[in-house]
């Protein structure tokens, strides 16, 4: 074998060592807490490497499915929004010991009458009893706790604004004061901060429809 082939193969066994090393530095998780704490420091958001609470604050989408489980490589800040600042969270989602998602949420303004999961119709179903399936909703499905209270809330605008969300995110949901949605685990940060945006504007097309549904009421 001559020089340049010797050097041919020790670049090439570099070149798989290397790709090795990030697998298995990504698998450990400590990539994925460079890039996010990078990430918070680049928008003056807070960091932190868990947090065990936070997750509790849900009950529906992937909290339902597999438990509250811990908040890992968590940041949290202000989205700047045209209707002000929202408060919003992106975090690794671990349940029970494997990180399942990452979930981001952010805050809608009012807090709203009842639960709405909004699937494509490739995620599962939900498999929360409290949940029916009530109608389309653009290209997902829409599984709510009161018909009666949400079905005012899915209008046409919301159903765009889900639609913008993208088909790598099945699952999305709102609950209490916030909208929430399950990203892939290899979510990038710049895929999180072009869903941080979409997910605003979600709050805001629940918050146009309650502000809807309240005019007509006092018509009535």
């Amino acid at each position: 074998m001559g020089n340049a082939s010797v050097w041919f193969v020790i670049a090439v066994v570099a070149l798989l060592a290397g790709i090795g090393l990030l697998i298995a530095d990504r698998t450990r998780g400590d990539g994925g807490t460079r890039d996010r704490r990078r990430w918070a420091a680049l928008r003056e958001w807070e960091f932190a490497e868990s947090d065990p609470v936070l997750p509790s604050r849900w009950r529906y989408g992937t909290i339902h499915q597999g438990g509250p489980g811990i908040a890992r490589n968590l940041v949290s800040g202000n989205v700047p929004t045209h209707q002000g600042p929202r408060q919003a969270y992106v975090f690794d989602h671990e349940q029970h010991g494997r990180i399942s998602s990452v979930l981001v949420a952010v805050q809608v303004q009012s807090q709203l009458p009842a639960a709405v999961e909004l699937r494509l119709p490739s995620a599962p179903l939900p498999d929360d009893a409290g949940l029916d399936l009530l109608a389309p909703v653009g290209e997902r499905y829409a599984f709510v706790s009161d018909a009666d209270a949400v079905k005012p809330l899915l209008t046409p605008e919301l159903a765009d604004a889900g639609n913008a969300v993208g088909d790598d995110i099945e699952l999305l949901w709102a609950e209490d004061a916030w909208v929430l949605a399950a990203a892939p685990v290899d979510a990038t940060t710049e895929r999180l901060q072009d869903l941080l945006a979409d997910m605003a504007e979600v709050a805001h097309a629940l918050e146009e429809g309650q502000g809807a549904a309240r005019h007509r009421l006092s018509k009535n």
